[in-house]
C-alpha cells in the first residue's frame, strides 16, 4: 500500500490518481470536445458556453482523482454543487449522467494508453468504476433534491398572493413578490389552460420546469390553471412552449413576454385570448405573438362564422368524409404555395386527384383559385373553420 497525503492507497489506484492530476489541464479540452460530440446538451451555446464545459471537465477530473484518493467527502460535495448548478442551467439529469459515463470511459482510455502493465490496470479497474458509480449517485442526489424542492406549501397568505397576482386585490406587488419568492422585474410570461374532465391542463409542468432550474408559480382551480413563468437566458419562450406541448392535455395559451409583475393581469388576458384561438379539443400551445389571425377570429366568432359559412358553407354541408377530403386538399394546396404537385406529395395522392378536388372546391365556393382576392377569402374561411371547430359540427347531405 502507498500513502497519499497521509491516506493509504493501493499502488495501482495511486498511479491513476497521479496520472489524472498531472494531466488534468491537458485532458480537459479533449474531454469537453468528446462530451459535446456525444451529448447534445453540452454542445457549446445550447445550455453552456464552451468555456463552461471545459471548466466543468477540469473540475470533474480533479474531483474524480480526489474521490479515487479517498478524499471523498469534500469532492462529492463539490460534485453535488456542480450538478445542482447545471440542473438550474437546464441540463437534464440524463445528459449529466451520460457525460459522467463518457468521462469515465475517456479517463480509462487515457490510463490504458499510459500504463502498459496489465496487472496495474486490473488492480485499478474495480475502484475506478466504483468511483464512477459514486459520482453518478452524487449527481442523481443533487437533481432529486432540486426536483423535490417546493416553494412553501400553500398557506392562506400564499393563496391570497396567487389570487392577487392573477386577479388583483389589496396586496401590493412587493408583498406578492415576497410571498411567492418572485422578482419584481424579470422576463415573464403567463400560461393558462382549461381543465377538462377533472384532468389538469398541464400535468406535472411545475416539477418539470423546476428540474430545468426554471421558477414558476401556479394558481389551480377545478376549471383550469394559470401559471407565471420566469424565463432566462438559458430557457427562452420557445423552450417553454416545447415543455408545455409535452405536458398539455388541452389547448394552452401563452402571453407575450413582459418585464414587470404589474403587467400580469394584462398578460393573463393575452394568454386567455391565445388559448381560445386554439382548435377546440386539441392540445395546441398557442402563443399570443404568433396567432394574430386566430386571435381576431376568436375575438369576433359570430362574424367569423358568418364569413366562413358564406365562403365554405356548401362544402361544409357535404357528408363529413367528403368535406374533410376537400378541406384537407385546400389546406395542403395553400400550405404548399399553390402547387398541386407539392400538395399531392403531401397528401400521398396523384396530382390529377388534387386538381379534380380543387376544381370542385372552386365550383362549390364560386371562387377562382387563380385570383388572389378569392384565394385570400378561402384561406381566411379555412382558418375560421379550424379555429371554431366548424368542420366537426353535424354536416348535411352530400350534394
Amino acid at each position: 500500500m502507498t500513502s497519499d497525503g497521509g491516506r493509504t492507497i493501493a499502488p495501482a489506484v495511486l498511479r491513476v490518481v497521479q496520472l489524472v492530476r498531472r494531466r488534468a489541464d491537458e485532458l480537459a479540452p479533449e474531454l469537453a470536445s468528446r462530451i459535446a460530440e456525444q451529448e447534445s446538451a453540452y454542445r457549446p451555446g445550447v445550455l453552456l458556453t464552451a468555456e463552461e464545459v471545459a471548466a466543468m471537465c477540469r473540475r470533474a477530473l480533479v474531483n474524480a482523482a480526489d474521490v479515487l484518493a479517498d478524499d471523498s467527502a469534500a469532492a462529492l460535495t463539490e460534485v453535488r454543487e456542480g450538478a445542482r448548478l447545471h440542473a438550474e442551467q437546464g441540463v437534464p439529469v440524463t445528459a449529466a449522467l451520460h457525460a459522467l459515463r463518457i468521462g469515465g470511459q475517456f479517463v480509462w482510455t487515457a490510463v490504458m494508453a499510459a500504463e502498459t502493465r496489465r496487472t496495474i490496470l486490473l488492480d485499478a479497474s474495480d475502484r475506478v468504476w466504483t468511483v464512477i458509480d459514486e459520482l453518478s449517485q452524487a449527481v442523481t442526489d443533487a437533481y432529486e433534491r432540486l426536483e423535490t424542492y417546493r416553494i412553501r406549501p400553500d398557506t392562506k397568505a400564499r393563496a391570497e398572493a396567487l389570487d392577487a397576482l392573477f386577479h388583483g386585490g389589496q396586496r401590493c406587488a412587493t408583498e406578492v413578490a415576497t410571498e411567492l419568492r418572485l422578482p419584481l422585474d424579470g422576463t415573464f410570461v403567463v400560461v393558462t389552460g382549461e381543465s377538462e374532465d377533472g384532468r389538469p391542463a398541464l400535468s406535472g409542468i411545475e416539477d418539470r420546469l423546476l428540474a430545468r432550474g426554471v421558477v414558476s408559480v401556479w394558481l389551480r382551480r377545478r376549471t383550469g390553471e394559470h401559471g407565471l413563468v420566469v424565463l432566462g437566458p438559458r430557457f427562452d419562450l420557445a423552450q417553454l412552449c416545447g415543455e408545455l406541448a409535452d405536458r398539455a392535455t388541452t389547448r394552452i395559451g401563452v402571453s407575450e413576454v413582459f418585464h414587470n409583475l404589474d403587467e400580469v393581469r394584462t398578460a393573463l388576458a393575452e394568454a386567455s385570448a391565445a388559448r381560445s384561438a386554439g382548435r377546440p379539443g386539441s392540445t395546441e400551445v398557442v402563443r399570443h405573438d404568433q396567432a394574430l389571425v386566430p386571435l381576431l377570429i376568436a375575438a369576433a366568432p359570430d362574424a367569423a362564422r358568418r364569413l366562413a359559412d358564406a365562403v365554405l358553407g356548401r362544402i361544409l354541408s357535404l357528408a363529413r368524409r367528403e368535406h374533410e377530403t376537400l378541406l384537407s386538399t385546400l389546406r395542403a394546396w395553400l400550405e404548399q404555395d399553390g402547387s398541386p404537385a407539392a400538395a399531392a406529395r403531401r397528401l400521398h395522392c396523384h396530382r390529377n386527384t388534387v386538381g379534380y378536388r380543387l376544381h370542385r372546391v372552386a365550383r362549390l365556393t364560386g371562387r377562382n383559385l387563380g385570383r388572389p382576392a378569392d384565394v385570400a377569402q378561402l384561406h381566411l374561411a379555412l382558418e375560421i373553420v379550424d379555429v371554431l371547430g366548424m368542420a366537426d359540427q353535424p354536416s348535411g347531405k352530400s350534394t
